[in-house]
């Protein structure tokens, strides 16, 4: 691949980043948090790698589809209830279905920095 080729694709993903901000309606944080994916009787670990009062990003090499109800308990400390809207590869991005103000509650400290 050509230096120019390279610096083109930098400069897409660049814009797909700040597209995808302005898209979203809650601040998204990178983290890196211990999960537990809960879906019908069963249990899965799992690591959060970002997360918003909206929803939240993990990996899970587990394919679900979207729409499947699911709980998550993040950081052995917090369960909320989500959706899963979409997967890609191992990643899988879900929506909490409680209100913002609900999650922010129930989050607690691990709100800070998503206002």
């Amino acid at each position: 691949m050509s230096s120019s080729v390279a610096t083109r694709n930098v400069r897409n993903l660049e814009n797909i980043r700040e597209g995808l901000q302005c898209m979203r309606s809650t601040k998204r944080r990178t983290v890196v948090w211990p999960a537990v994916l809960y879906v019908a009787d069963y249990e899965f670990r799992s690591t959060v790698y970002d997360i918003s009062l909206g929803g939240t990003r993990l990996k899970m090499p587990l394919p679900l589809s979207a729409g499947t109800e699911v709980e998550v308990k993040i950081k052995h400390q917090v369960t909320l209830r989500a959706c899963v809207v979409w997967q890609a590869g191992e990643f899988l991005g879900l929506q909490f279905r409680d209100s913002v103000d609900e999650v922010r509650k129930a989050l607690g400290d691990l709100a800070v920095g998503l206002e």
